[in-house]
């Protein structure tokens, strides 16, 4: 995996943003399970967990294909497709 500046991620620091995901994910769970709320309430706070984790995937992605999209060589990329395909629909 290549960083912004040309570098690549070990497989450490890999394993590391997982592991952190996994015991952030499972300390919420843990802690919304053990609370003395009723079921509804646990139920709702389920919701909103599940629901932030996916809201900051989709910003995740958003700012990464947002970067990646204004990379030099992939503009280049795009304008010869755009080219190429001009040049079939104009033969």
């Amino acid at each position: 995996m290549e960083t912004a500046n040309g570098n690549t991620n070990s497989q450490s620091w890999i394993y590391y943003c997982y592991a952190n995901f996994v015991v952030a994910a499972g300390i919420l769970g843990i802690g919304i399970w053990q609370a003395e709320l009723s079921l509804t309430f646990q139920a709702f706070l389920t919701m909103g967990a599940l629901y932030i984790t996916s809201s900051a995937f989709n910003l995740a992605k958003v700012v990464r294909d947002e970067f990646e999209a204004s990379k030099l060589h992939y503009r280049l990329d795009e304008a010869k497709t755009e080219r190429l395909l001009r040049d079939v629909e104009a033969a």
